[in-house]
């Protein structure tokens, strides 16, 4: 027995340092693109006021920007918002290895998906926060009547990372209630409070966010994408989360996730309530408010392990069940590792954006006072957070930006008006940045990497836009 715990402890050892310096070294290694930058940018532009009216319109929590304001108040670079991802994902993975039920094959295998070992750790935004809250979520679940408090708190963050955990939260907050309160009306001071810690923190997310519709990018998008299709949203949703696939495998993939929808309705028909709103309300967001990526997809994911967490620990299975159950997690996890080895290949032989490099540009050919013209904000807004002190003008709106502005579209403004707003800097010299694939090459004074892994992060900066003009004529010819 002492030798088979000490054999497990190492293993977990070797695993927990291969993870840790696997997913660092592709940090370190990966450059920002406009949704990780756009949080930096707010937090380190604008005053705690300011970020809190401003975050509102995209339809997000506080959580993640209060985690990162301190970074980036303190002068550090965009490095350190990824490295608290890194370290997030990191204390996740050691408390999965120590802490879940699961056996070591299955371990390994969630650990180094696709998921697990790229989109969450690699990509700094919010869904990083995820895994280690759901992880200890599992933790506390058996002990909620004798930790309400621990239970409450970690529901409460969770419920704050990002509006995809809602459901969840709600229905798990919901099931507490029931449980400690409803069913227990002789010891009700003692869990009042911790329910109330559940259920504020989404009563006040969803009153931010929904009490300013008309400029919600969420709420606006509703009717943009309201003839969504349910089986392309499906057929996405698997996409994201083991690429691209064939027929079979497109199959085998479908039937173990609504192999393990079953297992989890067998053994604990509560928890497939909360997984199976939780993957409704994830398709209902897909079809008609955000479009699907892999990090929403696999952090979403982690109510499956939860639920699985939980059976394992509550439940008296025996040693078949626990085999087939294992292997179901082994499969579905583990078909995803060749991808996440691909993924950190590609991120580590290219730019995954191009906005370091372009920065770096702009800082050493392009003075501090001159005008850089962006043909859009919203695409161009991933090289401010690495060209700290420059802004980019933008003609559509006559003003200054380094994050995504606030309105989700533009009226148009006629040409005639964008060159009389332009007149002011006649006696100043003048870039035009675009994030393009439509700017004539050979006229740009720079141009990214034309093996950028995201081809609207390809950016371009040109001295005189003679070249797009001319382009234009023609086209209009």
């Amino acid at each position: 027995m002492e030798n088979k715990k000490y054999y497990t402890h190492l293993l977990n050892i070797i695993c927990i340092i291969l993870y840790a310096a696997v997913t660092l070294f592709t940090v370190l290694h990966h450059e920002v693109w406009r949704d990780e930058a756009q949080v930096w940018l707010v937090v380190r532009d604008l005053n705690i006021i300011e970020v809190i009216k401003h975050v509102r319109i995209e339809g997000h929590p506080l959580l993640w920007y209060f985690m990162v304001f301190p970074f980036a108040k303190t002068g550090l670079s965009v490095l350190s918002m990824q490295v608290v991802s890194w370290l997030f994902m990191t204390a996740a993975a050691a408390v999965f290895l120590w802490k879940s039920p699961f056996n070591i094959l299955s371990k390994v295998c969630v650990l180094f998906s696709a998921g697990f070992v790229y989109w969450l750790p690699v990509l700094s935004r919010s869904y990083s926060l995820i895994p280690l809250l759901i992880f200890l979520l599992a933790i506390f679940y058996p002990q909620q009547k004798e930790k309400p408090y621990h239970y409450a708190i970690v529901l409460a963050l969770l419920s704050q990372t990002h509006v995809l955990m809602c459901s969840f939260c709600t229905v798990m907050g919901a099931l507490f209630f029931y449980d400690n309160i409803f069913k227990n009306k002789d010891n009700l001071k003692k869990y009042i409070a911790p329910f109330l810690i559940t259920f504020l923190p989404v009563l006040f997310l969803s009153l931010y966010i929904f009490t300013c519709p008309h400029k919600n990018e969420s709420v606006s998008e509703y009717i943009m994408l309201a003839d969504g299709f349910w089986t392309k949203t499906f057929i996405t949703y698997m996409i994201n989360l083991f690429g691209v696939m064939g027929n079979i495998r497109g199959i085998l993939l479908s039937l173990l996730l609504i192999g393990s929808g079953v297992i989890i309705f067998v053994e604990n028909k509560r928890l497939f309530a909360a997984f199976l709103v939780n993957i409704a309300y994830q398709f209902v967001i897909y079809n008609y408010i955000w479009m699907s990526a892999p990090e929403k997809v696999w952090a979403g994911l982690t109510v499956l392990l939860f639920c699985f967490w939980v059976v394992f620990l509550q439940n008296e299975l025996n040693l078949a069940k626990k085999i087939v159950y294992n292997l179901v997690l082994i499969l579905f996890f583990g078909l995803s590792i060749p991808l996440g080895i691909q993924l950190i290949k590609n991120d580590l032989k290219y730019d995954y954006s191009g906005s370091k490099a372009t920065a770096e540009f702009i800082k050493n050919n392009i003075d501090n006072n001159d005008i850089i013209v962006t043909n859009r904000p919203i695409f161009t807004s991933s090289i401010a957070a690495y060209a700290k002190g420059y802004k980019f003008y933008y003609p559509q709106t006559d003003g200054f930006y380094t994050y995504g502005y606030d309105t989700r579209a533009d009226e148009f403004v006629p040409p005639e008006i964008q060159e009389k707003n332009m007149q002011k800097f006649k006696n100043k010299k003048i870039y035009y940045l675009f994030s393009s694939l439509a700017v004539p090459e050979e006229e740009v004074l720079y141009k990214s990497k034309p093996a950028t892994l995201l081809m609207t992060e390809r950016f371009y900066i040109l001295d005189n836009l003679n070249g797009i003009r001319k382009n234009d004529k023609n086209k209009n010819q």
